[in-house]
């Protein structure tokens, strides 16, 4: 008689070697150890063995395994054989086999499969793993592998969808990799573009909270490819998802509501989109190649959709052709002074025929470029269309629809060979090409087309893994991941000149003003015409912007078993590199042109009219002023090391308890600058500060302001220690680690731990504040009588003039050269069960304290004061107020007199002297419950936690650059709850294999034909619930900003107040009622809410509304798939389906960053404006309610679930 016991437990463990462990105990039938048992394990995909023998205490261990099944067979001379099979590996598992055997009679052979999922019963690690039939089956909102991130209880949608926030912390600092290669954007924190197909993927791991420390950041997000097996396997997808069969939003079914037919559209344009996946995979041996596998996976996803250009701002194409014979007399253009006109011309081509104004512009009067420029690039308008007579613009929204889409190709091949029986190397090549455009350059004019975005991802992994002896491995790892962004217009800002009849010589002169360099980027010039109407966008950061990173990784680790430890150390190299075109975009690179009212007409004095602009930009004259940039700074070039050094042992203490004991040490250098274009402020207390900049190479990029208002250094020569990156490098991050697993019983375990973080670095945190701010700081040319040196007419619009004297002082950041990553206390306790019938369950506290989180400070904001300050009229030349006369905040003719302008810290500085420092903190305690089952045909995940999220920091998605408080003399009057947090969240997953058909539990009899039409059936979901977020509600001031500088309540001298910490420049309102109730369809009282004071109270008055005062609508939204298939022979299967997203068409109310922050009009109380009564005196010239505030008139994607219902037919053949 042979008997034996035999059970598997899995686990999650922070191994970044991405290699599995099987262990185990061996007794006897009366529970003596049975010490010296051959312990083989068997790769039953590849054949590969590794063998063992259990050591005194009849305890075995075989790691470095490779994710997959096996199965484990036990030998002992004079006892029977025993296999236990179905053990998978995902990742670093861990799984546990035990068995009990008895004396052998006879040659006996039992088989024992192990149950799956059981409970974590050696670490304190709080995890999760997606596995790859979850990924393509489950129904979800896009093939983006990230989305399945929303599954996991510890990460839910940060500032919008596509966005993650971690539990306990903020919007980034997470560590991302593709099989062991760093994937985290080196600009943003956030995961890079680069990914595999579905198909390849074979598991998506999360460690979240309290691994071991080994990894870095403060979660870990890990993709895992799949690999070829000793047979051939593959797969072949195609799905469709279309408008045709997708409900409406509700601002969809509002627009139509509110619809009314014009001259550009006469009935209402029906959403439109049309999505489309393929996808084919093959994996296998390599004939005549022994022991190498391969995996091979390519998709295609396109996308068709029409991109809306829309515009009220435009003026009547009669006008274009110099036709103004509609206009009211007084809004017709003046002639200008230069114009000379016929007497014939006079007569018919002006008003009464008395020379003065234009009734129309005689044709051979129109400029050849202007008219090529509205002929290629304005809207194909009629001149038939209405006419708005006293301003020239048109009556109704103009509205055209323009094809535009996206296409995307993967392709992914892994490669696995074993050297030897102790030698396995593997290389994983991943590319990607993501191209189209589904955004305007600039609406409403559509021969500039829709926006290009051109994304080209490599990423390429190696690993070797090498047996020293069984009790010691060694993996080493390296590769690269290069991902290359552009997103530009349609035509360089030579071939735009071309287009427009600009010849060589006047390309040239265009050239001389704004630097050679500018020819060849995508682009094209700013051109305000006036008022309403302008070409371009001023700062257009998107017409020509790189966003790329190339990410290189070095690793090693080393695993070595003696006795009860499993020790493991090594280290991880990682080479940061990031381009942004975000800072080259500032300040109008090339070029803009300006038309003011004429000052020289045929009518003395000119008559003025707001069309005069336009009028005089057809006739080709000069602008009245353009703007350049003298020394154009390039794309942001920077790089970085991070570098992480650790030692942990796992020690198996007693066959019940096992200690985790850890310690890592992370280096993380400053952010360089390759061609050292970066600086910094240096707050010495003198009053005058200093600027530190990278080296002298950084000086051909400064504005000459920055030498007239504090003395120049460089880093080197600062005395601080610091070098071209200007801050100090970060050494002081040590992080022990410890945690504990105790089973009880069989069936239960307790465990916990403590562990310190540092988030991974982000180089947004010194992109804005070091090189960005500080450079293309735009210049003016205007015309000088005086000297008689006159811009020129087109073509040569920007030549001429006279350079304006630089006025105002330039903004600047200071950025504490001791700035250092933030530090995170992680900690949990965690009581799990086995249930039965593979079923789990786990209870956890979930402790997060941080410090040092990342905000701003004002160095150059007063503090609040009941005396006004920059009210009076400003000089033109030097913008200093006269003390006396009241100046008017909407002609932006306000300024600090010198004696108000030396009150300030620093008073050669501007209004925006923002320094950035580690005083923020916050708690976080959850009550987490999750109960899972795995294996056999029904798989669900089902998790619900009660969070408590408290900071003083603000996350508004700003990465490592953080926000700046509301009042930055009392950061800690902020402290409340964290933003995009939600207090209750409910996360449910599954797949059911219904149990009806040939081979299952019911219908195993059936017939072919019965079985096709009832056998076979699977149906997955997916579905989350949660409570809403926090947001704090603002007044939008509409004249603060239009001087030199800054004019608003509080009388605080600075530009970087912002109610939410986003730099909108919004104010908290006081509170004056109960908000917390519905009026109408709004969901707070706007009543409940005033002004913000003017004076010296403005933060500290107890009225004042606190951070995420309000609470937003909750939601809830429901996947579902349904899937039929079809077995085709022994090994062929065909599957059809449809999975519904958002399948109960719920309405997801639940406001994004963009709607809800202190851009848009959710949280916006409304509208105020501010007028000098006096010299010292500030009242409000208007307090302006928004009827929009509170409404939930918008829904959005959330957690991966679509904003409407929409259904994706899909078909999926396996082999």
């Amino acid at each position: 008689m042979f008997a034996v016991l035999a059970c598997s437990s899995v686990f999650v463990h922070g191994q970044g070697t991405d290699l599995g462990t099987i262990r185990g105990t061996v007794t006897d039938s009366s529970g003596a150890v049975v010490a010296s048992a051959s312990v083989t394990a068997l790769d039953i995909a590849t054949g590969a063995a590794r063998e063992t023998k259990t050591n005194s205490h009849g305890e075995f261990q075989i790691f470095g395994l490779r994710p997959g099944t096996y199965k484990v067979t036990i030998t002992n001379p004079g006892m029977a054989t025993a296999e236990i099979t179905g053990l998978v590996l995902n990742g670093s598992d861990v799984v546990s086999a035990n068995a009990v055997l008895k004396v052998a009679t006879a040659t006996e052979q039992v088989i024992v499969t192990s149950e799956a999922p059981t409970i974590d019963s050696s670490d304190q690690t709080i995890a999760d793993t997606i596995s790859h039939r979850e990924i393509v089956d489950l129904p979800r909102d896009s093939r983006d592998v990230y989305s399945f991130l929303y599954l996991n209880p510890n990460i839910t949608q940060g500032v919008s969808d596509g966005e993650f926030k971690f539990l306990g912390f903020q919007s980034y600092g997470a560590n991302f990799t593709i099989d062991g290669q760093r994937s985290t954007n080196t600009i943003f924190g956030s995961p890079t573009s680069s990914q595999p197909s579905l198909e390849a993927i074979g598991e998506l791991n999360v460690l979240s909270n309290d691994f071991s420390a080994e990894y870095a950041g403060i979660a870990n997000v890990r993709l895992t490819t799949k690999r070829g097996e000793n047979a051939f396997h593959g797969s072949i997808f195609y799905d469709n998802k279309n408008s045709a069969l997708a409900a409406w939003q509700i601002q969809d079914k509002q627009a139509k509501a509110d619809f009314l037919p014009t001259q550009f559209a006469s009935k209402f344009p029906t959403p439109y989109f049309n999505y489309n996946d393929i996808a084919g995979a093959l994996g296998g041996p390599i004939p005549g190649l022994k022991r190498t596998w391969f995996f091979m996976a390519y998709e295609r996803d396109y996308v068709r959709l029409p991109v809306s250009f829309t515009s009220s701002r435009l003026p009547h194409p009669s006008l274009w052709v110099g036709d103004y014979s509609a206009l009211d007399p007084t809004a017709l253009p003046d002639v200008p002074a230069s114009v000379t006109l016929t007497p014939a011309e006079i007569a018919q081509d002006t008003y009464l025929g008395q020379g003065k104004q234009f009734v129309t512009i005689p044709s051979r009067l129109l400029n050849s470029n202007t008219q090529q420029l509205i002929d290629k690039y304005f809207p194909k308008i009629s001149t038939g269309v209405d006419i708005v007579p006293s301003t020239g613009g048109i009556t109704d929204l103009f509205q055209t629809l323009v094809p535009g889409g996206t296409t995307r190709d993967l392709g992914t091949l892994r490669l696995d060979h074993d050297l030897t029986d102790r030698d396995h190397i593997y290389g994983v090549y991943n590319v990607q090409s993501d191209v189209g455009g589904t955004t305007p350059v600039n609406a409403p004019y559509t021969g500039l087309g829709i926006t290009q975005n051109d994304i080209r991802d490599n990423t390429i992994s190696a690993s070797y893994v090498r047996t020293i002896r069984n009790n010691l491995i060694n993996e080493a790892r390296a590769g690269f991941n290069r991902e290359h962004r552009v997103t530009h217009s349609n035509t360089t800002l030579e071939g735009f000149l071309t287009s427009i009849g600009f010849d060589s010589s006047a390309i040239d002169a265009y050239a001389a003003v704004v630097g050679q360099s500018q020819l060849s980027t995508h682009g094209h010039p700013f051109i305000d015409f006036g008022g309403r109407f302008t070409f371009g966008r001023h700062n257009d950061r998107n017409t020509n912007r790189e966003l790329s990173q190339y990410l290189t990784t070095f690793g090693d680790t080393l695993t070595w078993v003696i006795g009860n430890h499993n020790l493991k150390m090594g280290g991880d190299i990682v080479k940061n590199v990031g381009l942004d075109g975000f800072v080259t975009g500032r300040g109008d690179p090339r070029g803009g042109m300006a038309y003011g009212t004429p000052t020289a007409c045929q009518a003395s004095p000119c008559l003025g009219a707001s069309t005069d602009r336009f009028a005089d930009f057809i006739l080709g004259l000069a602008p009245t002023t353009v703007t350049f940039i003298n020394s154009p700074r390039p794309n942001m070039d920077v790089h970085n090391w991070e570098q992480g050094y650790f030692f942990q042992d796992d020690w198996k203490f007693s066959s019940r308890l096992t200690l985790n004991l850890g310690l890592r040490y992370e280096v993380v250098t400053p952010y360089v600058d390759k061609k050292d274009i970066m600086l910094n402020f240096d707050p010495v207390a003198d009053g005058v500060g200093r600027f530190m900049v990278a080296s002298d190479k950084t000086l051909q990029y400064l504005d000459p302001r920055f030498a007239q208002t504090a003395p120049v250094v460089t880093g080197s020569q600062s005395g601080l220690g610091i070098g071209r990156g200007l801050v100090r490098t970060d050494k002081n991050n040590l992080a022990p680690r410890i945690g504990a697993a105790m089973r009880i019983g069989d069936k239960s375990v307790l465990r916990g731990g403590y562990g310190l973080y540092y988030p991974t670095a982000a180089a947004q945190g010194i992109r804005d504040p070091l090189a960005t701010n500080a450079f293309n700081q735009a210049l003016t040319k205007a015309s000088d009588p005086t000297t008689s040196t006159f811009i020129q007419p087109w073509p040569t619009p920007l030549t001429g003039g006279v350079t304006s004297a630089l006025t105002g002082a330039p903004s600047v950041n200071a950025v504490p050269v001791g700035l250092h990553q933030p530090l995170v206390q992680q900690y949990n306790g965690t009581f799990e069960r086995e249930l039965g019938l593979k079923t789990s369950v786990r209870l956890s506290y979930i402790g997060i304290t941080s410090s040092g989180l990342i905000g701003g400070t004002d160095l150059n904001e007063l503090r609040p004061s009941d005396v006004g300050w920059g009210l009076t009229l400003a000089d033109p030349n030097t913008g200093i107020g006269d003390g006396m006369t009241p100046c008017d905040p909407d002609s932006g003719n306000c300024g600090p007199t010198q004696a108000e302008l030396n009150r300030t810290p620093y008073p050669l500085q501007g209004d925006f002297l923002v320094s950035y420092g580690n005083f923020g903190h916050s708690q976080s305690n959850a009550f987490q419950t999750q109960v899972e089952r795995r294996g056999g045909g029904f798989t669900f995940n089902a998790s619900y936690t009660y969070l408590d999220q408290k900071s003083t920091g603000v996350d508004q998605g700003n990465s490592s650059l953080g926000g700046v408080p509301y009042n930055i003399f009392s950061p800690d009057s902020d402290y409340g709850e964290d933003s995009w947090v939600s207090k209750h969240r409910f996360v449910l997953y599954g797949l059911y294999d219904l149990p009806v058909g040939r081979g299952r539990k019911f219908g195993t009899s059936f017939s072919h034909w019965t079985d096709a039409a009832i056998g076979g059936w699977q149906t997955s979901f997916q579905m989350f619930a949660k409570s809403g977020t926090g947001f704090t509600p603002f007044w939008v001031c509409d004249n603060c900003f239009n001087s030199v500088r800054f004019v608003g309540p509080g009388n605080i001298a600075t530009s970087s107040i912002d109610a939410v910490g986003d730099f909108g420049g919004a104010y908290r309102p006081v509170v004056t009622g109960d908000p917390n109730h519905h009026v109408a369809d709004q969901l707070f009282d706007p009543n409940a809410f005033g002004p913000p004071p003017l004076g010296a109270d403005v933060f500290d008055n107890p009225t004042v509304a606190k951070r995420n005062l309000l609470r937003g609508p909750g939601g809830w939204g429901v996947n579902l798939g349904v899937h039929k298939n079809f077995k085709i022979g022994e090994r062929v299967v065909t599957s059809f389906g449809a999975d519904f997203d958002n399948v109960f068409n719920h309405p997801i109310r639940m406001p994004d960053a963009d709607f809800g922050g202190s851009f848009d009009l959710f949280a916006n109380v409304g509208n105020i404006a501010v007028i000098p009564t006096s010299p010292t005196t500030l009242s409000y010239e208007y307090v302006a309610p928004n009827s929009d505030f509170g409404k939930a008139n918008r829904t959005f994607s959330q957690e991966g679930i679509d904003s409407r219902r929409t259904v994706r037919l899909r078909l999926r053949i396996t082999f």
